[in-house]
């Protein structure tokens, strides 16, 4: 086994992340594309990953298993370098794996790929390592499209403790889900083996055997590898699964082949693991030896037809032959009568003639007597179509007013609905069938198109973004049918606006490239036809929207333009309608989200601004809804970040009076919502603030009360997996400060112990994907903390622990001066760490 050289890979990028660990891009030193996977020390058993690969790597990786370049299982990462199966696609690494072809299945190649499959777990059990992982995502193809073997021995294996949830688990059978441990005791292979059943099952019939509904609703979707927030208890999954002993195949074998197939993969399927083949070498033989025993049989079956072809061949010439000579006889009969009959039938054919003649005349002036009348008929019917037109053109317009009643929760020209979730469904249910009964009437073109279109909003309105989006597209080629014009435009724009939004919220890739078509569609609109006002609002949301992804991209120069952009065109919307409250509270919305970018990219001062002119705001939507809740948890958000801009500015008296009024609707709010996360943890932040500012003026004591408090406060919402994520970062820092204040007091022990612990919690936040909290801001507290926890370590004389503490925050600072080399602070966080470092 080769170990890897680190420093001669070049990583490129991301590919994806599983609960073992995460896999990179990467070329090495020939300039070969490969894939590094680091695994999570807690998620593998090192001595039985590498116990594996030394088995398959003797004598030869064999055929079917994906071969390691290099690995290390014994060093400080454990990682792994293969060759990188994957395609470039639109700028993006597509791997070439199962998961991301499942949609293919079942189909024509469902059962070569079921045979491919066996035999690589067949030459894996040949060299005593069996996979206990098999999963479609764990399938590859290499560069000629035959099928490879990877990620053996990971998962639910022996020795790993806290295992979380993957779709491995579906495919694995009682045994396995009960006791890990038994892999080690030789059964293994039999796990394997039900695993390979209920993958060639799904990729047959493309479901699952048993326990289908619930297995298929928390399966990962054809081309994504993993689901979030699933918690599955392995031992219930075990017992559901024996429960559902009997399972049928949808359909009946296309033939004697399929059936024996079938009737093999049965045997795999058991859930008594006695009863299933020892391995997957014999399931291939069996496999084998029904396909022989097919051939063999359909060859006797073709020598036999053969003998009887010849015989009724034989017995069909002697018939034939008595069958001519009959023939001729009765021909010639027949020929003599029919020489009669045709001299009769031309005598009576003249006198036909001449009466024919005379009915063709009268035909003729009954004709134009029929055409006279048929003119007067079709301008009566003109008429009458004429009338329904414009009944139809009325109606079409009550029903689009109808509709946007039907789907809004409350439209201000008409009283409002209850029941919306119904609504929808009927109306989609209407819609649909509209569209199917009359598929094959061209004259009611137009109003499918229509109807399209309003599918199409009916998804938006059900927050079903991957309907709403194949509804569109289906609605946008259907609207050439529908009247042009500047209406029909803002409305396609309106809903490629609502489409991008729903993505967004939905976490897809697609949303940036949605919101760029929205933003062509409203900007092609003639808004001297339209509303105006409308237009500039919606190009002002989708300007605000766009900007959160690019602040969470890092794009923080191209999200503050957008930012201002928004801005300026909602003040002046508020100018022009000042009692417009929606208008305002979008117009917050971008004065916080521009505060936060200023924020992240050093300027205080301006983000201080911003959130003062958010509070005015905020204060005159409350004089309009003085009992809104969440309009008091923003304005206390205001105050609260303008007072911590005022602490770092100096302005102690500006703090200290934005801190109190924060302070006050906080504690108003814990009254009305004592378990909201957003309200304990900003309530705890200004309890920090406050014990800074009195630690300063020496009342340590008082300072030390409230730094107790605010921990009190987010402790019991910051413990867990699942704990709110700004909490836990809350916590982090008010240990910290906690730590500092310990410190100071002479207790040195107790400060190493209060900021080991929040270095712990910001390295966990830092690793995890946090929506709600700057992965930049976390690195940038977790620079800081490592500091002070490095200085307390080499004062108590712990120097070990001060070189390692100090070692990371130059690494810590060192990133993020790669991502924002003109920060000051970040230099002197980074100039301050090393020559602490080299002093040690």
């Amino acid at each position: 086994m080769q170990s890897p050289d680190v420093s001669e890979l070049e990583v490129s990028g991301l590919i994806g992340s599983g609960t073992c660990g995460k896999v990179y891009r990467a070329r090495n030193a020939a300039g070969k594309q490969v894939a590094v996977k680091i695994f999570a020390e807690e998620a593998v058993n090192r001595e039985l990953l590498e116990e594996a690969a030394l088995r398959l790597e003797d004598g030869g990786w064999p055929t079917g298993v994906l071969p390691e370049i290099s690995e290390d299982y014994r060093g400080k990462q454990i990682l792994r370098v293969t060759a990188l199966l994957a395609d470039d696609r639109d700028g993006k690494t597509l791997p070439r794996s199962l998961q991301h072809r499942l949609d293919r299945f079942p189909g024509e190649d469902s059962w070569p790929l079921v045979q491919e499959i066996l035999a690589s777990l067949a030459a894996m059990h040949d060299r005593q390592v069996a996979h206990g992982n098999l999963k479609p995502g764990n399938v590859f193809f290499d560069d000629d499209g035959r099928v490879v073997l990877t990620d053996w021995a990971l998962g639910n294996m022996p020795g790993i403790g806290g295992v979380e949830y993957t779709d491995a688990v579906l495919y694995q059978p009682p045994d396995q889900l009960r006791d890990p441990a038994d892999y080690l005791r030789g059964k293994g292979y039999r796990w394997d083996v039900f695993a390979f059943g209920v993958l060639a099952y799904r990729l047959v019939t493309g479901a699952f055997p048993r326990c289908t509904e619930t297995f298929d609703s928390v399966a990962p979707e054809p081309g994504k590898t993993r689901r979030d927030d699933i918690a599955a208890n392995f031992k219930q999954v075990a017992k559901a699964l024996e429960s559902h002993p009997k399972y049928e195949w949808p359909d009946a074998a296309a033939n004697p082949l399929e059936k024996s197939y079938r009737e093999i993969i049965d045997r795999c399927l058991s859930l008594d693991h006695l009863a299933r083949p020892a391995n997957a070498g014999e399931v291939l033989n069996i496999l084998n030896a029904a396909e022989k025993e097919i051939a063999d049989e359909q060859h006797r079956d073709a020598i036999l037809d053969q003998h009887r072809r010849a015989r009724r061949s034989a017995w069909r010439a002697n018939v034939a032959t008595g069958v001519l000579v009959g023939a001729v006889a009765i021909l010639s009969v027949m020929w003599r009568v029919k020489k009669s009959e045709l001299e009769a039938e031309e005598t009576g054919r003249a006198a036909d003639v001449a009466r024919l003649e005379g009915e063709r005349e009268a035909l003729r002036e009954e004709k134009e007597a029929v055409v006279a009348k048929s003119d007067a008929d079709r301008r009566e019917l003109q008429y009458d179509k004429d009338m329904w037109l414009a009944r139809l053109d009325a109606s079409r317009e009550t029903g689009d007013l109808l509709f946007a009643w039907a789907m809004e929760k409350g439209l201000r020209r008409l009283p409002p609905l209850d029941g919306r979730t119904q609504r929808l469904g009927r109306l989609e249910s209407y819609f649909e069938e509209f569209i199917e009964r009359t598929a094959d009437i061209g004259a009611l073109a137009e109003e499918r198109a229509r109807a399209r279109l309003q599918l199409a909003e009916v998804s938006l309105a059900k927050d079903d973004p991957k309907a709403a989006a194949s509804r569109m597209e289906e609605a946008l080629q259907a609207s050439a049918e529908l009247p042009s014009g500047p209406d029909l435009d803002l409305r396609l724009a309106t809903d490629r606006l609502l489409l991008a939004l729903l993505l967004q919220e939905q976490n897809d890739e697609g949303a940036d490239a949605a919101f760029e078509s929205a933003r062509k569609a409203l900007e092609a609109v003639p808004q001297a036809e339209v509303d105006a006002d409308r237009v500039q609002q919606l190009l002002a949301v989708l300007d605000f929207h766009q900007s959160r992804l690019r602040a969470a991209a890092g794009r923080d120069g191209e999200a503050l333009a957008q930012i201002h952009r928004a801005t300026e065109a909602l003040n002046k919307l508020v100018d022009q309608r000042p009692d417009a409250a929606v208008l305002r509270s979008e117009l917050v919305s971008c004065y916080l989200s521009s505060a936060t970018i200023l924020d992240g990219i050093g300027e205080m001062g301006d983000a201080r601004e911003v959130r003062a002119l958010a509070s005015e705001e905020l204060v005159q939507l409350l004089k309009k809804d003085p009992t809104n809740l969440d309009l008091r948890l923003d304005l206390a958000g205001c105050y609260g970040a303008v007072a911590e801009a005022a602490v770092l500015s100096g302005d102690v008296s500006a703090a200290e009076s934005n801190s109190k009024a924060a302070v006050k609707l906080l504690e108003q709010l814990m009254l009305q919502r004592p378990d909201s996360p957003e309200v304990r943890s900003r309530l705890a932040a200004q309890r920090g603030l406050v014990a800074g500012i009195l630690r300063d003026r020496g009342d340590a004591k008082e300072a030390m009360e409230l730094i107790e408090e605010g921990i009190l406060l987010v402790e019991q919402i910051a413990v867990g997996d699942s704990a709110d994520p700004v909490a836990k970062y809350r916590l982090a820092l008010l240990l910290w400060q906690k730590g500092r204040m310990t410190g100071f007091g002479g207790d040195r022990n107790e400060e190493i112990e209060l900021e080991t612990r929040a270095v712990e919690m910001l390295r966990k936040i830092a690793k995890s994907d946090y929506s709600l909290v700057r992965s930049e801001q976390i690195r940038r507290s977790l620079g800081y903390v490592l500091g002070d926890l490095g200085h307390a370590a080499q004062i108590a004389g712990k120097m070990e622990l001060a070189r390692s503490t100090f070692g990371e925050a130059v690494a810590v600072w060192s990133q993020l001066n790669r991502e924002r080399p003109q920060s000051e602070e970040y230099q002197e966080g980074l100039g301050w760490s090393e020559q602490r470092l080299k002093e040690l």
